[in-house]
């Protein structure tokens, strides 16, 4: 197909004074295409430069009419020269694309002054190009000018153009590209751009006038593209309107040229781009660098994400409802708005999936609500399209809002925008612009404005890859559990776009069970069942969902305990399912001593199962330890409390509940026989006998429990076992056989099946092999309650008790020591007991702690006993310090002060003795001779009745 060229040299048909009202009153000339509507535009004054008019079809006619002669001789009002060729259609690359041939076009042109060539700008363009594709112009629409159709632009090189481009474009004219997406992917939504960032290929006529530029033409080098009104001076311009129809808003309008068109971008599969220009025209203007007319537009097809907040699903609301339970990032919309345009984000958190059967009981009943809102703005600002270095026109133009709370009542749909259309006022909205602007309630408080100018409080580091967690000092966590994003609009982001990024989350502070303790996750079940009613059904709960309690909310360490407490005649039931551990190497296998799981590796992130065999009081009895997921794992107690612990250390900044945590559910079970005794022992020293008969009997279950030995308060404990300690063997030597974990055989460290626990307070139980080798069987296990030592485990401190207080002092660890037996066959084992207490003050002070020396103290372990324990006939201390004849002889154990008195005092009282007797002595003698010297009638009279 060949095209027409028509060049006017020289052009002068009467005068021209308007593009609108009757700008042609002398005579004018009008072109008509071939088989196109006429459509009036009229051309006419004086033009001294070339002119060139492409023709759309093969034939066209010229309408020439004078209507007025001028009268004054030197005064000519009719007068043009001009030329034509034919071009064919592969050469006319600026209109169809592609790649010119390399011949050149031979055609037998008219004589004229001035020959043109329009190949010469292709040619100049093809020299340098690589083959390009032909562009789609479109689908003519029947029965109109230029009206053209576009569709699926995704697989096609679509462009929109004036008509006649890239020559003079005709008057009077009103063209429709209409740019339609019917295939979408799947779960995708369509996006239409129009841009070019060729800014030659735009220049549509923007002021009135004639022969010199203005101002700022001249500052710009006729290079400007103009906007909005400022386009009414001449009228011909381009809108670009957010759907198939001119009622559906205007999201861009511009005229002018020489500088790139930015993108409009419709929010839907549907685009309308209206081209329309005055009635009346001349070729006279401002002389130009460029030497095209008209306009030349791209199309491109962008896919977002169906179930995203990136575009707004109603044309005249931009609206989005983001509820849930859930995080995401949260950006500005894809689309470009017009201006005056309030988009709000309802934020709100929701559970949509509702709770069953015996979880009712047991949801928290919030005063407050569930859901908190955390938001962290990452980026926002403003630029300028044409020119980013462009000051603002007003101070914080286009602002976001952030408001606590919500700004409207939430339309109830269960799609993720939910912005139902108030039907009655948006079917009598007339404005293309017309908006939902939220009124804040009562309730709503404003808490943070961005703008170009202010940035309040942002967390820009979360933009990098492997940043930190926001802090809160960086956020904004709302009071309740709804969040509304206010971005206003004083202009369309086609030409100021506003670019903004933010994180969002939904922090459920939803626990199951009751509050227990001070803990920020320590939770209680209780059986509220009755016997004469049917067992409840199991109760299903999980680790909190709470980040704030994870290390991407700022917390290093998490420690939950869950206590179960059944009812009498009742053991607890629970099981596990789902442990994350975070990818760190630890792996629940099972011990080698014991029928309970143990956690093998490092075991800083595990659930742990403890029994509580004494409810008042005693330390709990650690079972099971997982850190890795277990298929059909089930635990009985047998006892009527049990608790699990969940505990994690050492969180990195983006650990949350996705990474550590579990589900669970617990089931309180009915027992027919219920283990009366409480297995509990007290005294300052004893002996417990630990027996197991074959075959094991029912009431055998009951003796096997564990046995408490509770300590006087103030007091420690000293064990002693005959039998060696046993040690788990390390992960590497466990073996894998068909998918289970299988410990090695540590037959030749024991020559019994039987173990003896000793829980002394730690993670882990102490294994004791009753009857170890021969040449160790005289060894003697010793083992010292909790706290003795001032060693203590950091990781048995995080799980066992509460972060440490100026008013805690050590005597609150627990002292107490629990044993079991962990029968297989039969055997009777003997221990023994010893209650300690410290030489010296603690360290730490308290109430029992003592001073000084004591009396009565073993040697060997550097501890004071009960006095009633001293000289008792029974050995207690270790080398029997309590038995020794220099310890426990009456005369030996007087103190050596009293001891040199009591001598004294004794050789007085024999020195005094003896002189009283010798005295007695003389003068009973001296008595004696004076009787033999008397006569006998002498009378004799009692020697106390002498007088001398």
């Amino acid at each position: 197909m060949s095209h027409l060229n028509i060049l006017f040299d020289s052009f002068t048909l009467g005068r021209f004074i308007s593009f609108t009202d009757d700008g042609c009153p002398d005579g004018y000339m009008q072109i008509q295409e071939a088989s196109r509507p006429q459509v009036g535009g009229s051309w006419c004054g004086t033009s001294w430069g070339p002119s060139i008019y492409y023709s759309e079809t093969k034939s066209i006619t010229l309408i020439i009419r004078l209507l007025h002669l001028s009268k004054e001789q030197n005064n000519y009002n009719f007068d043009f020269r001009m030329a034509y060729k034919v071009l064919r259609r592969e050469f006319a690359t600026v209109r169809y694309g592609g790649t010119p041939p390399s011949e050149r076009p031979f055609f037998k042109l008219r004589p004229m002054l001035y020959p043109v060539n329009i190949s010469r700008v292709e040619d100049t363009n093809a020299g340098r190009m690589t083959k390009t594709l032909e562009y789609y112009l479109g689908d003519l629409i029947s029965g109109t000018y230029c009206s053209r159709i576009f569709s699926d632009c995704d697989r096609k090189n679509c462009r929109l153009q004036s008509p006649n481009f890239p020559g003079v474009y005709p008057r009077n004219l009103t063209c429709y590209y209409a740019v339609r997406q019917h295939e979408v992917p799947q779960g995708k939504h369509a996006l239409i751009v129009v841009k070019q960032p060729n800014g030659q290929l735009i220049s549509i006529r923007s002021q009135k006038a004639l022969y010199a530029p203005s101002q700022n033409d001249r500052e710009n080098n006729g290079r400007e593209l103009k906007f909005w009104h400022q386009c009414d001076e001449v009228q011909d311009y381009v809108t670009v309107y957010d759907g198939y129809t001119t009622r559906d808003p205007v999201i861009l309008r511009f005229c002018g040229g020489g500088v790139s068109v930015p993108e409009a971008i419709s929010s839907g599969p549907e685009l309308l781009v209206e081209f329309t220009t005055s009635p009346f025209g001349t070729f006279l203007q401002p002389a130009t660098t460029q030497s095209l007319h008209g306009f030349q537009l791209e199309v491109e097809v962008r896919f977002v994400d169906q179930q995203s907040p990136t575009y707004a699903k109603n044309k005249r609301a931009c609206e989005f409802w983001i509820r849930g339970t859930g995080r995401g990032v949260l950006e500005h919309p894809q689309h470009s708005l017009p201006p005056n345009t309030t988009c709000l984000y309802h934020m709100q958190g929701i559970d949509t999936s509702g709770p069953s059967g015996r979880n009712i009981i047991y949801r928290r009943q919030f005063s407050a609500p569930r859901f908190r809102v955390w938001f962290s703005v990452l980026k926002f600002y403003v630029t300028n399209a044409i020119n980013p270095n462009l000051p603002e026109d007003e101070y914080c133009g286009s602002h976001l809002n952030i408001w606590d709370g919500p700004m409207r009542i939430s339309p109830g749909c269960s799609d993720i925008f939910c912005d139902k259309e108030r039907s009655v006022q948006m079917s009598r909205a007339t404005s293309p612009q017309s908006v939902i602007v939220g009124r804040p309630p009562t309730n709503a408080t404003l808490v943070a404005r961005f703008c170009r100018e202010r940035a309040p409080r942002t967390c820009e580091h979360a933009l990098l890859r492997k940043s930190r967690a926001c802090a809160r000092t960086e956020s904004f966590l709302s009071k309740g559990d709804s969040l509304t994003l206010e971005l206003k609009l004083t202009q369309g982001t086609a030409l100021k776009p506003v670019f903004f990024k933010a994180l969002y989350e939904f922090v459920d502070l939803h626990q199951d069970g009751e509050q227990w303790g001070r803990g920020p996750c320590s939770r209680r079940f209780v059986s509220r069942s009755f016997p004469e009613a049917p067992p409840d059904p199991p109760i299903t709960f999980s680790s909190p969902r709470d980040v704030f309690l994870y290390g991407r909310g700022g917390a290093r360490n998490i420690s939950c305990t869950y206590r179960f407490e059944a009812n009498p005649g009742e053991v607890v039931r629970l099981r596990v399912w789902g442990v994350r551990n975070g990818g760190r190497l630890c792996r629940s296998v099972h011990s080698a001593h014991s029928p309970w799981f143990r956690c093998g590796g490092i075991p800083t992130a595990a659930v742990r199962i403890f029994e509580r065999p004494w409810t008042d009081s005693g330390p709990g009895v650690p079972r099971d330890c997982l850190c890795s997921d277990v298929s059909d794992y089930e635990f009985t107690s047998t006892s009527m409390v049990a608790e699990l612990k969940f505990d994690v250390v050492n969180m990195s900044a983006v650990d949350d509940f996705r990474s550590f945590g579990f589900e669970a559910s617990v089931e309180f079970v009915r027992l027919e026989t219920v283990c009366e005794s409480t297995h509990r022992v007290y005294g300052a020293s004893g002996e417990l006998r630990l027996a197991a008969y074959e075959p094991l009997s029912k009431s055998e279950h009951c003796d096997h429990r564990p046995w408490l030995i509770d300590p006087a308060p103030g007091r420690y404990l000293y064990m002693q076992i005959q039998g060696s300690l046993l040690r788990e063997p390390d992960l590497d030597n466990f073996t894998l056989q068909n998918n289970i974990t299988v410990a090695p055989d540590l037959g030749h460290l024991c020559r019994t099946s039987n173990r003896i626990a000793v829980y002394a307070g730690g993670l882990s139980p102490l294994f004791i092999c009753p009857k170890p080798p021969e040449e160790q069987e005289e060894d003697i296990v010793e083992v010292f309650s909790e706290g003795w030592s001032k060693e203590i485990d950091s990781l048995a401190r995080h799980v066992l008790a509460p972060p440490p207080s100026p008013d805690r002092f050590d005597l609150d660890w627990p002292r107490s020591l629990s044993v079991e037996l962990l029968a297989v066959e039969h055997g009777t084992y003997y221990i023994t007991w010893l209650e300690l207490s410290r030489r010296h003050a603690s360290d730490r002070g308290g109430v029992f702690a003592l001073s000084g020396e004591c009396p009565y103290r073993c040697e060997s372990l550097e501890a004071c006993i009960e006095p009633a324990l001293w000289c008792d006939g029974i050995a207690q201390c270790p080398q029997g310090e309590d038995e020794r004849l220099s310890q426990c002889s009456a005369l030996l154990r007087v103190p050596a002060h009293y001891a040199v008195a009591l001598l004294a005092f004794t050789i007085l009282t024999a020195f005094a003795v003896i002189a009283v007797a010798r005295s007695c002595r003389r003068r009973r003698s001296a008595l004696q001779q004076r009787l033999k010297s008397l006569s006998s009638d002498t009378a004799i009279f009692d020697e106390k009745e002498v007088i001398c």
